[in-house]
């Protein structure tokens, strides 16, 4: 991904001290966007070309034991999610600057959602260790047999990949803006960081 894009849309990152995992982690995991499922943004169109990997970044999933609140650590910010036990959902918003919307552009702000389907190592052996085409409409295994869903396991927890979609939206607002609204989805796969599994 053209690096100054990077910066600008994906993890939204915003101002955090030394913010800790809350609540048992679930994985740490190296994200990589693998292809747009669409892109209005006109100053964005160009800017991926026809690598197999768009661009790249690190995140720590957890959730809570009690309630299907979760978190997602990116960087040193924590952003608040959802986890049902198979689906993770993050979104945050924060203030971005496109130098394509112009001096005048009083406040852009971009809305970043992640979905994803966490799968354990019976269900991504089931999948031939890939993400299906269809991760969060139907493509997960369901428990059935050996095929169980993530869950704690001793030392850690049996997540092994994440499958999904970031979804960007950016929202000009107020002053002269030379930009207007538009909208990027990229398919996103995560593996453990550093590859153990």
């Amino acid at each position: 991904m053209n690096r100054r894009l990077a910066v600008a849309l994906v993890l939204l990152y915003a101002c955090s001290n030394n913010p800790t995992i809350v609540g048992e982690e679930i994985g740490r995991f190296t994200f990589n966007a693998t292809a747009q499922v669409s892109n209005d943004c006109p100053f964005a169109a160009a800017m991926f070309g026809d690598a197999a990997v768009l661009f790249s970044f690190d995140a720590i999933l957890s959730h809570s034991t009690t309630s299907t609140k979760a978190y997602m650590l990116l960087g040193n910010v924590q952003r608040d999610a959802g986890f049902d036990g198979q689906y993770f959902v993050s979104e945050h918003a924060a203030p971005r600057q496109f130098a394509e919307c112009g001096t005048s552009c009083d406040k852009t702000t971009v809305d970043e959602t992640i979905q994803l389907a966490v799968l354990s190592r019976t269900q991504d052996e089931a999948l031939g260790s890939r993400c299906p085409p269809n991760p969060l409409d139907g493509g997960v295994p369901p428990p059935d047999g050996g095929v169980l869903p993530p869950h704690p396991i001793p030392g850690g927890f049996d997540a092994v990949r994440a499958c999904g979609e970031l979804l960007d939206v950016v929202i000009p607002d107020g002053g002269s803006c030379s930009c207007t609204g538009c909208t990027m989805v990229f398919q996103v796969e995560g593996t453990p960081k550093g590859g153990a599994r």
